[in-house]
């Protein structure tokens, strides 16, 4: 692969935070012509601007610490880099596009470049991946390997990390951590694509860099950057889907003026009962959702301001549920679709709202953020006068950070504490929970020391504190735990095309309130649930080792891995029941084994520039001298995906067109009393048109399930009900982009 060259040079030093600010030039590597039209961004500070006709570039102000650029045109390579601090002019080559294998991440405590990092991540842009069509963020990532989607038709569905889910995957958006009951495997992420720009998904423990429960991995969520320095952009979307009869609409308005940054976004989706192959409906699968965003943000040369907030409304129907004892499959499968929500129904929203602060020195950063988030969850059984369950989750939140550099040295120090309050509306007819709070109280370091170019060590060391204690009078329950967690990372660059990265960490999870004292029906869920207060909390130890070989005409990477896992916590059917509905009890299982591994590439010739293949694999086992596996153990999966585009030169720039295939093994290593599932394929065809025309226009469609396969996902949440997944269907999406300069 050609390298990347990169001409980063402080012509003439500026004074520290000088407010001259930077100006610079990019250059076509082989034939030395300037480049128009190459997007040139800031991460830290979320800037970004365009060169112009002579290919030059200026920012506003310099900065006085190294930050990291990230270059992007369409006919060339990105380009990620390290810029020094004090610089007042730069300069930079590309090379024409074929392989990237770099990328800016925000996920590991710092802005950074992914090979400064050992420890297992993917980033990918939600552009890339809503090439899909997928309706929701978890389906969305699924073509990431290792990455799987548990759902309860398509209102509700929340990410799987290499067989963990709900509070083993730690979600946030924006740094802010996102608490939402995922105690619950009917309680989606609460959370929609709207405004959002990246995702980054770090697998395995990650409880060093996010404390408790982040036992299976992160989910890290990015807004979308503002708008270019100087400009203001308008965007506005429709989406419809046949198979639901639905729609999605959406606005998003961005301006940048001076040094002060606006935000603004909001969306509505309504969609029907899904359609199966078989051509009935999914009884009580529709679902409607409101989404809004606003953001602030100002900076200075050495500051930044920021302000967010997210809301999230979503009315979904919760599918399957009956007391009939005789109901079959078809019990659930009506021959007319409804759209407006029936009983039994979920109510549940989310609200964000964040402060981040960011001040630079030389050599040093440093990193303030409050969170407060409130989740509101109300499920609705028979009576639409009185709730069935209603329960509040109000979440305080802060983290600070301190960033040291040196030459070939960093080092991280921080704290970070939530404190939660789980209350119950006196008007519900029954509480799953008690009232209680929960305080958490962590302390980290990250130190990393590049020992050379080739070589990088990384070490990470935490100490958690979690409370726990019930307020209410006839249920009580107070209990303290804490764990010392690690990591140990080192990555070698072999040569320009091989690198290899090696990381131990530790992983730690408290008992959560549900599976201490649960208690009552859980009707999202379809069970009775009993808890346990005398558990104890999980632990985990995995050995991680990828290795990436990159090429100017491909990549490869493999990434096997090896858990131990202690004091699992599941929950089984003990096999009665209450009303018609199973009862369920919390248990644990004291020793486990997690393994398996992680398979990717891509193929780009040179000679077929325009041609794309990116293929993955994911395989992962349990064992334990006690039980054969654990529930909801994700199959293994093989994905395929070949693209082609034209690009032209009149009002049509580029057409996209991708043709994707999924193989999914049957899954018969299954936990006590849980059904096995078959293996099944799946073949998606989408279309995206790019148009130029007063704006930019983005015509996308396709066809999801193809051949019309009839199938049911071991992950699927109606598993046990006999529904199969979506049949054939048609989607559209019609996107207008219009940026122009501020008015002066």
């Amino acid at each position: 692969m050609k390298k990347l060259i990169l001409w980063a040079v402080a012509l003439c030093s500026g004074p520290l935070l000088a407010q001259q600010g930077i100006t610079g030039i990019v250059r076509d590597a082989q034939s030395q012509k300037v480049i128009q039209d190459v997007l040139i961004s800031v991460p830290a500070f979320q800037i970004q601007v365009r060169s112009d006709a002579q290919g030059r570039f200026s920012f506003p102000f310099t900065w006085s610490d190294q930050q990291a650029l990230r270059l992007k045109h369409p006919d060339y390579e990105i380009l990620d880099t390290l810029v020094f601090g004090n610089v007042s002019s730069l300069q930079f080559e590309l090379q024409l596009g074929h392989m990237t294998t770099e990328e800016v991440t925000v996920s590991t405590q710092q802005v950074s470049l992914r090979a400064k990092n050992t420890v297992p991540m993917e980033v990918r842009s939600l552009n890339d991946l809503q090439l899909s069509g997928a309706m929701n963020i978890s389906e969305l990532l699924t073509k990431i390997p290792g990455v799987y989607a548990s759902s309860l038709g398509n209102g509700i569905s929340k990410p799987v990390i290499r067989g963990m889910q709900g509070m083993r995957v730690v979600t946030l958006v924006n740094g802010l951590r996102l608490e939402g009951q995922q105690w619950g495997g009917d309680h989606g992420m609460g959370i929609g694509e709207l405004a959002l720009g990246s995702v980054e998904v770090i697998k395995g423990p990650a409880s060093v860099l996010y404390g408790a429960d982040a036992l299976g991995g992160v989910i890290y969520l990015v807004d979308e950057p503002y708008a270019q320095l100087g400009k203001q952009e308008l965007s506005v979307q429709q989406k419809f889907n046949q198979n639901t009869t639905g729609s999605s609409s959406s606005l998003l308005y961005k301006k940048s003026e001076g040094n002060k940054r606006l935000l603004l976004a909001g969306s509505y989706a309504n969609h029907a009962d899904f359609q199966l192959p078989n051509g009935l409906y999914a009884k009580n699968s529709r679902f409607h959702e409101w989404v809004a965003k606003a953001s602030y943000s100002w900076f200075k040369p050495n500051q930044i301001h920021q302000f967010r907030y997210a809301y999230n409304n979503t009315v979904a129907g919760i599918p399957g549920h009956t007391h009939d004892s005789l109901a079959t499959p078809l019990s659930f499968q009506v021959a007319t679709q409804g759209r407006r929500y029936s009983l039994p129904a979920q109510f549940f929203t989310n609200q964000l709202l964040s402060y981040e602060y960011k001040r630079f020195w030389t050599g040093q950063e440093f990193t303030l953020l409050f969170g407060q988030t409130h989740n509101r969850l109300v499920e609705y059984d028979e009576k639409v006068t009185k709730p069935f369950m209603e329960m509040d989750l109000l979440n305080s939140l802060y983290q600070a950070k301190w960033i040291r550099k040196w030459a070939a040295q960093q080092l991280i120090v921080g704290a970070a504490g939530m404190l939660q309050f789980n209350l119950n509306a006196p008007i519900a007819a029954d509480q799953l929970l008690p009232d209680a709070f929960t305080f958490d109280q962590g302390i980290f370091a990250l130190y990393k020391y590049e020992l050379s170019k080739k070589h990088l060590f990384q070490l990470g060391l935490r100490q958690d504190i979690r409370w726990i204690e019930t307020r209410s009078d006839s249920l009580y329950l107070k209990r303290r735990y804490a764990s010392p967690n690690a990591s140990a990372g080192w990555s070698w660059q072999v040569n320009k095309m091989q690198r290899h990265r090696f990381n131990f960490s530790s992983g730690f999870r408290a008992p959560h309130l549900s599976e201490l004292l649960a208690n009552g029906f859980h009707h999202g869920a379809l069970r009775y649930e009993i808890g346990d207060s005398s558990l104890v909390p999980e632990r985990s130890l995995q050995l991680d080792w990828a290795s990436d070989w990159s090429t100017e005409h491909g990549s490869l990477t493999i990434n096997p891995y090896h858990a131990w896992v202690r004091d699992y916590i599941y929950i089984q059917p003990n096999g009665n029941s209450i009303d018609g509905i199973p009862v369920f009890n919390y248990a644990q299982l004291a020793l486990g084994r997690l393994y398996g591994l992680d398979l990717s590439a891509h193929y780009h010739p040179h000679w077929l520039h325009q041609l794309h293949w990116e293929g993955n694999f994911s395989y992962i086992h349990f064992e334990s001298p006690q039980d054969s596996a654990i529930s909801l153990l994700p199959p293994t999966r093989l994905q395929n995906e070949v693209q082609y585009h034209w690009d032209f030169k009149g009002s049509v720039q580029k057409i996209e067109l991708s043709l994707s295939h999924t193989w999914i093994a049957a899954q018969t290593r299954v936990a006590f009393q849980e059904s096995m599932s078959g293996s099944y394929q799946l073949l998606n065809l989408n279309a995206r048109v790019h148009i130029e025309k007063n704006g930019a226009w983005f015509l996308q469609t396709g066809v999801r399930n193809l051949t019309n396969s009839t199938y049911i996902d071991h992950l699927s949440r109606l598993k046990n009900i006999g529904m199969p997944g979506p049949g054939r269907h048609f989607y559209v999406s019609l996107k207008y982009h219009v940026e122009q300069q501020n008015q002066k």
